[in-house]
């Protein structure tokens, strides 16, 4: 089940790259999402992965003035 515009949802991420709120996560299907927080995961197996709040952006909707956009791909599980 997708998610509608405007929800709030979480994303996981494995990444070196710095993400600060207020950044755009884009998938290579182009779903954008808007960066609320993020907590970096300091202990246990997955050491630095990103735990992201967002809200998920329309697709007729234009990014934000000054945000990073973030383009990500998806791996299995």
């Amino acid at each position: 089940m997708t998610a509608p515009a405007g929800a709030i949802v979480k994303l996981y991420l494995d990444t070196r790259r710095e993400i600060l709120p207020g950044d755009v996560v884009e998938t290579q299907t182009g779903r954008r999402y808007l960066v609320q927080s993020v907590r970096i995961q300091e202990r246990g197996k997955h050491v630095g992965r990103k735990h992201l709040s967002v809200v998920v952006l329309a697709a007729d909707e234009p990014t934000p003035p000054g945000a990073m956009v973030i383009v990500i791909r998806w791996y299995r599980r």
